[in-house]
């Protein structure tokens, strides 16, 4: 009974990255990275474990429930490991900023990276790339930030669902790997 209520976007989330040709595989629960970006009103669904050769090894599903007044949200957490030393004092966290023809309601004309760069160039880096501006434009806002606590590496954000592609796969390799590369000197 249990089984027919659980909200299965983790497993829809796997099966699609396997039929792209990912290889993704659900992990048991209560694992640490299950607390990345997993605050109040909010809940993990659980970690997918990414093993493509690719800088992105896991995805952390995060749910909050709908209201009357609202409804239910997810995000995805994309997790980037790295072995490089991240001082908090250099953090980085920037996320796009989406241009509508028409506040609103208009169609999106272009992205630009704003937020804490810290002076590592990544947000000139990232807004100058036309990839990774159609991947904004495709699947939603989408914020990078590196991470310090039991996980150490970096984040990607994504705030709604979406349905991964090879090329959305692709690029957000490509961010990932972009991320990882800007902070050459720790």
């Amino acid at each position: 009974m249990k089984e027919r209520f659980r909200d299965k976007t983790r497993d829809q989330f796997a099966e699609k990255l396997t039929a792209i040709g990912v290889r993704a595989i659900l992990s048991n629960r209560e694992r640490p990275e299950e607390k990345i970006g997993n605050r109040m009103m909010r809940r993990s669904l659980g970690i997918i474990d990414i093993d493509d050769g690719g800088p992105i090894t896991f995805v952390n599903i995060i749910k909050q429930d709908g209201t009357d007044k609202s409804p239910p949200r997810w995000w995805f957490y994309l997790g980037v490991p790295s072995d490089k030393q991240l001082p908090k004092s250099r953090s980085v966290n920037i996320r796009t900023k989406r241009k509508k023809s028409f506040p609103l309601f208009g169609k999106i004309v272009g992205v630009t990276w704003k937020g804490q760069d810290r002076n590592h160039g990544l947000a000139a880096k990232l807004s100058d790339d036309t990839e990774t501006d159609n991947l904004a434009i495709g699947v939603g806002n989408i914020r990078v930030q590196t991470l310090h606590d039991e996980f150490r590496g970096w984040s990607i954000e994504i705030d709604r669902k979406f349905t991964p592609t090879r090329e959305i796969w692709g690029s957000l390799q490509r961010v990932a790997k972009m991320s990882v590369d800007s902070i050459a000197y720790f």
